[in-house]
């Protein structure tokens, strides 16, 4: 057992000691998260949501259906946030024992360095640069996010996983009436982002902490809230992105509610360059919210600052968090197996070279050719990629220990990026 010695690697080899101990951690379950807690902690602990539905469930009567989300965009967004919200906030986001609906856990997102902490499920997303949330943010933060898929999306993920060692990407088509939000922290405080005064705060052993006592010194604050439905209203993929940021200034007396609706996506603007944005054309198929603080912060912002100047590129919507050389739908077009685009566009690319990232997609059209679409769900690519990053480790291995790491140092950190984590998105 040389390789436990390896630091490099550490984290891998205990990764498959762990799932070769425990037998039907991959033929009869999937692992809550990937490494083992302080020993002295005596909290509760992650558990993923992965009784996924067997058959396809009923449609719920949808109340955003009603709804024409062109011309009410914020509406639209509130009613999807309260279904997502509908049994969840008093039982602290505990999906599994939601009394209203169940939610669900994309799985295979435990693995590495930047899998899930133990104590909420929590995955590392794209850092906040200086600047990108407030002008008083002089340095950068990190922050985090957990997401979660509605019965119908449960459903397509028990078949894409049907066989826990070899996932079908061919099963992954999400019914009508999917939904999937994402609740995403940082650890920017409130003394140098003041929107985020009185945001709900959640424990997470985002440190990987050897003591209880650091784990529980570790908080992060809730700052954005992502929603995605399959709408078939929709003019790109059957998808309908939308996004709400916490603002300390919207009164109301849950902070969960504190909300202030920013993006709804129901396109991409398949010809919409930064150039025309810059001479006054504005996407059709979209709406950002020129009411959101940070919105009029990167409109107008102070001397001495240097945020985007939009939320996504050329005007497109997108979060606090997210890179604004993309935009919502942009990113999650390029879910798909193999992975052969980048998820956001080379700087190098012109303009209209950029525009092949801002198509508006076909229902189950990959982004390339001779790839497996996803459709439009990156959890479901990172679960693939990780999977096949481990059985790969353990083959490497010899199957179980018995032969000397022969992975170069540095190679597993360099593996090309595909998360749905905002690295770009």
């Amino acid at each position: 057992m040389a390789c436990l010695n390896t630091k490099a690697y550490s984290w891998i080899c205990a990764l498959v000691l762990m799932t070769f101990l425990s037998r039907d951690c991959l033929a009869q379950k999937f692992p809550d998260y990937g490494y083992a807690p302080p020993t002295d902690w005596q909290g509760a602990t992650f558990a993923l949501s992965q009784n996924y539905p067997a058959t396809l469930p009923p449609p719920e009567n949808y109340p955003w259906l009603t709804i024409d989300f062109k011309a009410r965009p914020d509406d639209y967004l509130w009613a999807v946030l309260r279904y997502c919200f509908e049994g969840n906030v008093d039982i602290d986001f505990l999906v599994q024992k939601n009394t209203v609906r169940m939610w669900y856990h994309a799985p295979w997102l435990h693995f590495g360095p930047n899998g899930r902490e133990f104590v909420r499920g929590l995955t590392k997303e794209r850092g906040s640069r200086k600047y990108e949330l407030a002008p008083t943010q002089t340095e950068p933060y990190r922050n985090f996010a957990v997401g979660f898929y509605n019965a119908p999306g449960g459903y397509a993920i028990g078949r894409v996983w049907q066989d826990p060692t070899k996932p079908d990407a061919k099963q992954a088509k999400f019914p009508e009436g999917t939904v999937t939000f994402k609740l995403l922290f940082t650890t920017a405080p409130e003394s140098t982002v003041p929107m985020l005064t009185g945001s709900p705060e959640w424990v997470a052993d985002i440190d990987r902490s050897p003591t209880a006592q650091q784990v529980l010194t570790s908080k992060v604050r809730l700052l954005q809230i992502d929603v995605a439905v399959k709408d078939q209203r929709s003019l790109d993929g059957g998808w309908v992105f939308g996004t709400f940021h916490y603002d300390a200034s919207v009164q109301d007396q849950s902070p969960w509610l504190r909300l202030r609706p920013l993006a709804l996506m129901w396109g991409d603007d398949p010809s919409l360059t930064a150039a025309a944005y810059a001479n006054g054309t504005r996407p059709a198929e979209g709406w950002v919210n020129p009411a959101s603080p940070i919105v009029q912060y990167r409109s107008n912002p102070p001397s001495g600052t240097t945020p985007p100047s939009t939320m996504g590129w050329a005007g497109r919507g997108n979060g606090p968090v997210d890179n604004s050389i993309s935009s919502c739908m942009s990113c999650h077009s390029t879910a798909q197996i193999p992975a052969t685009s980048p998820m956001t566009p080379p700087a190098s690319l012109s303009d209209s070279q950029k525009l092949r990232w801002f198509r508006d997609t076909g229902i189950g059209e990959a982004f390339d050719s001779g790839s497996t679409s996803l459709d439009f769900s990156l959890q479901l690519g990172v679960g693939i990629q990780n999977l096949e990053q481990f059985q790969a480790s353990v083959k490497n291995l010899g199957g179980f220990f018995s032969k000397k790491l022969a992975i170069p140092p540095g190679a597993m950190e360099k593996r090309r990026e595909y998360r749905f984590t905002r690295e770009p998105d």
